[in-house]
């Protein structure tokens, strides 16, 4: 289950990726059980459409990134035959096209879920890929020492 503190970690890791891949929109959120996610933070977001979205394992983007436990990236949201289309008119409703979305795992086990978005449909870059990763180790290692400090 998410904690206080957890919020804190997740906006940073989403204003670092935005700072460090150009990208306008970033959001995330942790897994509230096994399977689920709720975005909970967004940063560069036009609208609210997507807090508070529970994302499911193998729904959507984020949700294959969940089941897969590994990046998984779309050019063009909207019609990707690579993905289920559950969260379409939320990611409507905020224009997103192009998205990254990686797995936060910690001891192997899905923690949560940091996406990047454009508003065009662009294929990603490997910088872009490199910081959507190193955003989510950051929330990794932060969830990784307190749990180390709870046990």
């Amino acid at each position: 289950m998410p904690e206080p503190g957890d919020a804190v970690e997740m906006r940073t890791a989403l204003a670092g990726l935005r700072r460090t891949s150009g990208l306008p929109v970033a959001f995330g959120g942790l897994l509230s059980d096994a399977r689920h996610a709720r975005i909970a933070e967004l940063d560069g977001a036009r609208t609210g459409a997507l807090r508070g979205l529970v994302i499911s394992a193998g729904s959507g983007l984020g949700g294959k990134a969940i089941a897969l436990a590994r990046p998984c990236a779309v050019t063009d949201y909207p019609t990707s035959r690579h993905i289920s289309h559950e969260y379409d008119t939320a990611v409507a409703a905020e224009g997103l096209r192009s998205v990254v979305a990686v797995p936060v795992v910690v001891r192997r086990t899905v923690r949560g879920v940091l996406y990047g978005a454009l508003r065009t449909p662009v294929s990603l870059g490997d910088r872009t890929f490199d910081a959507a990763v190193a955003a989510a180790r950051d929330v990794e290692q932060a969830l990784a020492v307190r749990d180390e400090v709870r046990e």
